[in-house]
């Protein structure tokens, strides 16, 4: 083997190498900065969506100062609510489970709730059985949604969440409108999981 072909072959050998090193540290670049891109048009069109959905979204509620986070005993005394009703203060340590529930529940009981992020509806027991029916719509389609009776209310529908409350009367007896249903959806969408406790059941 003459020394010049050695050589050839070594240098092709190790030019090989330096190409192979070189095509592996540009896979191990490309790999992450696609990852990286992939990721941010992701979330970037994620948050343009959301962006048009909270566009789109029509809030009616009005803010409520907050009253505190203090857990009482059950049947305790507590100072009065600063809402009809309630969307912050004391409250009692155990929340309800989510559902759509055919008795009034205690207030204080609720409150919990909305700490942990639900959207409490409410109202008037002389609303209608197709109102009360499409209330209930609310809670089969959204985790975190309660629906109640509540005899306290001062408008027909009530909705609440921590620190937030929408108080309306129905245009129609016999049902909600097409209006009165983006409403409460729109707010069920603004607050939904916006408590001070959202990971919370």
């Amino acid at each position: 083997m003459n020394k010049s072909s050695y050589d050839e072959r070594k240098e092709k050998a190790a030019k090989q190498m330096k190409k192979e090193r070189m095509m592996k540290r540009l896979k191990q670049a490309i790999i992450p900065a696609v990852v990286v891109l992939s990721l941010g048009t992701g979330i970037y069109w994620w948050v343009r969506s959301e962006d048009r959905a909270s566009a789109d979204r029509k809030i009616y509620a009005v803010n409520i100062p907050e009253l505190g986070r203090e857990h009482i005993p059950v049947g305790s005394r507590r100072p009065a609510y600063n809402s009809n009703p309630p969307t912050s203060g004391p409250h009692y340590g155990t929340p309800e489970p989510r559902g759509v529930y055919d008795k009034q529940l205690p207030d204080e009981e609720l409150v919990h709730n909305l700490e942990h992020g639900y959207v409490w509806i409410s109202y008037r027991p002389d609303a209608g059985p197709e109102i009360r029916k499409q209330l209930e719509s609310f809670y089969r389609f959204r985790n975190k949604v309660i629906v109640t009776p509540r005899r306290e209310n001062e408008k027909l529908i009530a909705l609440a969440a921590w620190g937030w409350l929408d108080t309306f009367d129905s245009a129609f007896p016999a049902g909600l409108t097409d209006a009165e249903k983006k409403r409460i959806d729109d707010f069920v969408g603004a607050f939904i999981n916006q408590g001070p406790e959202p990971l919370g059941q």
